[in-house]
Protein backbone atom coordinates (compact mmCIF):
# COMPACT_ATOMS: atom_id res chain seq x y z
CA UNK A 1 0.00 0.00 0.00
CA UNK A 2 3.08 2.55 0.78
CA UNK A 3 4.97 1.71 -2.35
CA UNK A 4 2.19 3.34 -4.32
CA UNK A 5 2.03 6.68 -2.93
CA UNK A 6 5.28 6.78 -2.43
CA UNK A 7 5.32 6.76 -6.23
CA UNK A 8 2.49 9.32 -6.80
CA UNK A 9 3.78 11.64 -4.79
CA UNK A 10 7.24 11.15 -6.12
CA UNK A 11 7.50 10.29 -9.48
CA UNK A 12 9.22 6.93 -9.04
CA UNK A 13 9.20 3.79 -7.22
CA UNK A 14 11.04 3.40 -3.46
CA UNK A 15 13.97 1.04 -3.33
CA UNK A 16 14.55 -0.79 -0.45
CA UNK A 17 18.02 -2.39 -0.44
CA UNK A 18 17.81 -5.73 2.27
CA UNK A 19 21.31 -7.65 1.74
CA UNK A 20 23.79 -5.83 3.95
CA UNK A 21 26.72 -6.23 0.82
CA UNK A 22 24.23 -3.74 -1.24
CA UNK A 23 24.53 -1.70 1.77
CA UNK A 24 28.08 -1.24 2.44
CA UNK A 25 28.58 -1.27 -1.70
CA UNK A 26 26.37 1.83 -1.95
CA UNK A 27 27.48 3.56 0.84
CA UNK A 28 30.86 3.19 -0.36
CA UNK A 29 29.61 4.91 -3.79
CA UNK A 30 28.33 7.62 -1.87
CA UNK A 31 31.40 7.90 -0.17
CA UNK A 32 33.09 8.64 -2.66
CA UNK A 33 30.76 10.85 -4.68
CA UNK A 34 30.14 12.67 -1.44
CA UNK A 35 34.29 13.25 -1.89
CA UNK A 36 34.10 14.31 -5.14
CA UNK A 37 31.57 16.56 -4.66
CA UNK A 38 33.73 18.44 -1.73
CA UNK A 39 36.43 18.76 -4.25
CA UNK A 40 34.63 19.99 -6.77
CA UNK A 41 33.19 22.82 -4.49
CA UNK A 42 36.62 23.53 -3.23
CA UNK A 43 37.94 23.93 -6.71
CA UNK A 44 35.42 26.40 -7.91
CA UNK A 45 35.75 28.34 -4.36
CA UNK A 46 39.15 28.77 -5.51
CA UNK A 47 38.23 30.10 -9.05
CA UNK A 48 35.53 32.50 -7.57
CA UNK A 49 38.49 34.33 -5.42
CA UNK A 50 40.37 34.56 -8.21
CA UNK A 51 38.19 35.55 -10.62
CA UNK A 52 37.50 38.72 -7.84
CA UNK A 53 40.81 39.48 -7.55
CA UNK A 54 41.26 39.84 -10.87
CA UNK A 55 37.64 41.72 -11.51
CA UNK A 56 39.19 44.32 -8.15
CA UNK A 57 42.68 44.50 -9.74
CA UNK A 58 40.96 46.03 -12.64
CA UNK A 59 38.28 47.84 -11.19
CA UNK A 60 41.03 49.89 -9.05
CA UNK A 61 42.81 50.09 -12.16
CA UNK A 62 39.63 51.86 -13.97
CA UNK A 63 38.63 53.46 -10.92
CA UNK A 64 38.48 57.36 -11.25
CA UNK A 65 40.74 58.88 -9.00
CA UNK A 66 39.61 62.36 -9.25
CA UNK A 67 40.71 65.85 -10.61
CA UNK A 68 44.08 66.96 -10.27
CA UNK A 69 43.63 70.07 -8.10
CA UNK A 70 46.30 72.09 -6.87
CA UNK A 71 46.06 74.83 -3.81
CA UNK A 72 45.21 77.84 -5.89
CA UNK A 73 43.57 76.38 -8.92
CA UNK A 74 40.40 78.49 -9.76
CA UNK A 75 37.11 75.93 -9.67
Amino acid sequence: MGTWLFKANYGYKSITLLILKQVIKMSKTAKERVEKLIELYKNLYKTVKLVQECIKKYYNLKKSKGLDLKEGDKV
